[in-house]
């Protein structure tokens, strides 16, 4: 017996068309080679599989109908394989050190990783958080191969390309006045008492915004976690500045949160990618980068406030 996967083919061919002449055209073969090929088969496996009538084509037989089902489910099979070898031959092998400022990790992370393991599992992938200053030393000594941080957390001289815009909102308990309104200005916000987010570089910039019109915030917490943030204005203590939002507007305690636009003009920060200086992208980097830029700006889409 010696039933081929071409055999097998050419009689999926023969079904699909109707006819010698159709499967002929379809696997550019000649009508004689397609015929040998479905004698062959027959002669194999020692049943007919069509019934030939000459000027009305070809109909499968009742054992035909089963072999030829048979036949395409081992052809998809076959395929199958071959798409997942070409993808295990093309796949990459190795290293990643990622970085990512560690509030947005949870958003960005998690999509980009899904994709990229599926696609990859041989690259073996480490991920470091951490603050603005940690994100940009780690960037620095390529301790990390790429890294995602905010741009205004990187020295001049560190490479980056921008990913999406995250402009900065107001964080207010639902039972707030303030949740009531659809923008809140800056003047207002500094009577009213303010949770700081404390991390160096993110401090520096919501106190920025304030010194910039003239204004003082009344600063009553300060933490450098930010979920703690989300809890202590959920619990009515306060309003807060913050760039993204998580997918969840519950904190632990399952306080609320509403978040507005801020209605002042201001500058706000950017989602970029970065890399160490003068060290030459792996394409390890490149296709992570490319996952990156599909998944974060999805992302960032939904989870940015807004006035426009």
């Amino acid at each position: 017996m010696n039933i081929t996967l071409k055999k097998l083919e050419v009689a999926a061919a023969v079904a699909r068309n109707g006819s010698i002449a159709g499967a002929a055209a379809d696997l550019a073969l000649s009508p004689s080679g397609v015929a040998a090929a479905l004698d062959g088969l027959e002669a194999d496996i020692g049943v007919r599989i069509f019934d030939r009538r000459p000027a009305k084509g070809v109909a499968l037989t009742p054992a035909g109908r089963d072999i030829v089902s048979n036949a395409e489910a081992i052809l998809q099979d076959m395929d199958s394989f071959q798409e997942n070898a070409i993808n295990w031959i093309h796949s990459l092998s190795g290293v990643l050190h990622v970085g990512c400022f560690a509030t947005f990790s949870p958003l960005f992370i998690p999509p980009v990783l899904r994709e990229f393991t599926r696609r990859h599992p041989r690259v073996t992938v480490h991920i470091h958080e951490g603050t603005g200053e940690e994100i940009e030393k780690m960037i620095q000594d390529s301790s990390v191969d790429v890294a995602l941080t905010y741009d205004f957390v990187l020295r001049q001289n560190l490479p980056r390309e921008p990913l999406a815009p995250a402009p900065t909102h107001v964080v207010v308990a639902a039972d707030a006045p303030e949740a009531k309104q659809d923008l809140l200005r800056l003047a207002q916000l500094s009577e009213l008492p303010m949770i700081l987010f404390d991390q160096p570089v993110s401090r520096n910039y919501f106190l920025s915004l304030f010194r910039e019109a003239k204004l003082t915030p009344k600063v009553l917490y300060q933490t450098q976690n930010y979920q703690t943030v989300c809890e202590l204005v959920g619990a009515g203590l306060g309003y807060s500045l913050l760039n993204l939002r998580p997918p969840a507007e519950l904190s632990y305690h399952g306080y609320r949160l509403v978040r507005r636009p801020l209605a002042d003009k201001h500058s706000f920060p950017s989602v970029v990618l970065s890399y160490p200086a003068g060290k030459r992208r792996s394409r390890i980097v490149e296709v992570f980068g490319t996952l990156c830029r599909q998944h974060v700006r999805k992302v960032a889409s939904e989870f940015t406030v807004s006035g426009g």
